[in-house]
């Protein structure tokens, strides 16, 4: 029997940064960093999470789980953007001044398997003020598109 090559496969390091307020009203940071190595040896697949919790005033824990699944057969993502859409308001102030208020939206859709994720970007522009960005991720099952049958 002919021994298959590995193949490892390193995901790039996924940091998250978990901001609260304490009871006291301090802020309180927590860095989350995960690391994920994926070993495919013939039919079965290791996968490795090396997880990083950091807190403000702790040490650092690491906790690494090894997990032994069968390779399933990867589904090519299909990565969809929608043309950016700019919208422009305007009001009038109280004092009757023009103020514009520029909404830019992306929308980028995100198919892999029978999952789709939708991820809306809008940053809105106002004249006096920074610019605001909002980021909305939803996951959501794809509707599968029925054949129609032809009689």
């Amino acid at each position: 029997e002919e021994e298959q090559p590995e193949e490892i496969k390193e995901l790039p390091e996924e940091v998250r940064v978990v901001e609260t307020i304490t009871e006291d009203g301090k802020p309180k940071k927590k860095k989350i960093r995960t690391r994920v190595i994926k070993k495919v040896k013939g039919d079965k697949q290791e996968v490795t999470k090396i997880e990083t919790v950091e807190e403000d005033d702790k040490q650092p824990e690491t906790t690494v789980t090894v997990e032994e699944i069968p390779v399933e057969e990867e589904q090519p993502e299909e990565i969809k953007e929608l043309a950016e859409e700019v919208r422009v308001v305007e009001t009038i102030t109280e004092d009757g001044k023009p103020k514009k208020k520029k909404i830019r939206t992306r929308v980028i859709k995100k198919v892999k398997g029978d999952k789709q994720e939708v991820t809306k970007i809008e940053t809105v522009e106002e004249d006096d003020k920074q610019p605001e960005t909002t980021v909305t991720v939803e996951e959501i099952p794809v509707e599968e598109e029925q054949p129609e049958e032809i009689k």
